[in-house]
């Protein structure tokens, strides 16, 4: 045993614990103190395990690198309100949300955690502002174009909870998952189908989420599927069948072109009851929003 690398770390749910060290003076070794936050690959781990402190440290560095944006402008120029949202959103808040599934389920005591965001986005939104201190939140995130943590956590999440649909069937998460979502392991003790009804109720975990969201899906898609490889898909086998038109300019007369052939190639679509012509359209507004519609149309009149 290498006694400097020996760590020791208790955890307890009790409101005041104690915290004993272990001596091992009698083995040649030193007397080993239980730290209070334990941290491994990023993420910090207190005794209760309530994430208070992991929150709060990544919190107040986004606070730090938020101060540090603000050197970006001056006086005289300072960068728009458009850039500074995207320098939020790119640099800031992966930081804040860096490993929240970890803490964020239900049943989790997220109170502390979830002010503790809010009181950074709330300092993001009076940057991108430039709005006065007493401003309220929702008001400066909704000018500033930001969506409450709270349901920007919940998307995120919804969408993590997804991606277990389609891991492989040798990862080592499907051993905790129910059978129907085991994808042909064997059934294992630490399967959550496994536990009874009273314990299945007490249990707040992660895991419990991914199998009620994983319950909801009715479709499953293998992601090693050949269809899914590059040159197996529809375009690829019936080529022949596709025909790609675009104008020859951006003119306003190979436009007006392009544009009455699209015409003619719809009304020649709807000649036929049995033909069936999708039309859709996007486009990016000076304001930076992007808008798209699409239409289904067969004999003349839309589905």
């Amino acid at each position: 045993m290498e006694h400097n690398k020996t760590k020791i770390f208790y955890f307890t749910r009790a409101q005041h614990p104690s915290n004993p060290s272990i001596d091992l003076t009698s083995v040649g070794g030193p007397i080993i103190n239980p730290k209070p936050i334990w941290r491994y690959l990023g993420f910090f781990f207190n005794r209760k395990l309530n994430f208070h402190y992991y929150t709060h440290f990544y919190a107040t560095k986004c606070l730090s690198t938020l101060s540090a944006m603000k050197m970006l402008g001056n006086s005289s120029h300072s960068i728009l309100p458009m850039q500074k949202r995207l320098l939020y959103r790119t640099c800031i808040l992966p930081i804040a949300l860096y490993g929240f599934n970890l803490w964020f389920f239900k049943g989790a005591p997220i109170v502390k955690n979830i002010n503790e965001l809010k009181k950074m986005q709330r300092k993001a939104a009076l940057w991108i502002t430039s709005a006065f201190q007493t401003s309220p939140s929702d008001g400066i995130e909704a000018i500033a174009g930001l969506i409450p943590i709270t349901l920007h956590m919940r998307k995120l999440n919804g969408r993590h909870h997804l991606r277990y649909g389609s891991i492989l069937s040798m990862h080592a998460i499907n051993l905790l998952l129910d059978p129907q979502h085991a994808k042909n392991h064997p059934s294992y003790k630490t399967m959550t189908s496994k536990l009874t009804n009273k314990q299945r109720s007490n249990l707040k975990s992660p895991i419990k989420d991914v199998n009620e969201r994983l319950n909801g899906i009715r479709e499953c898609f293998n992601p090693l599927f050949p269809l899914f490889s590059p040159g197996s898909r529809v375009v690829n086998h019936f080529s022949s069948r596709f025909s790609f038109h675009s104008p020859l300019s951006s003119s306003d007369e190979d436009l007006f072109h392009h544009l009455q052939n699209l015409n003619q190639a719809f009304r020649s679509s709807q000649i036929s009851p049995h033909n069936v012509t999708i039309v859709a359209d996007g486009g990016i507004k000076k304001s930076q929003v992007a808008t798209a519609v699409a239409y289904i149309w067969t004999d003349n009149s839309i589905i």
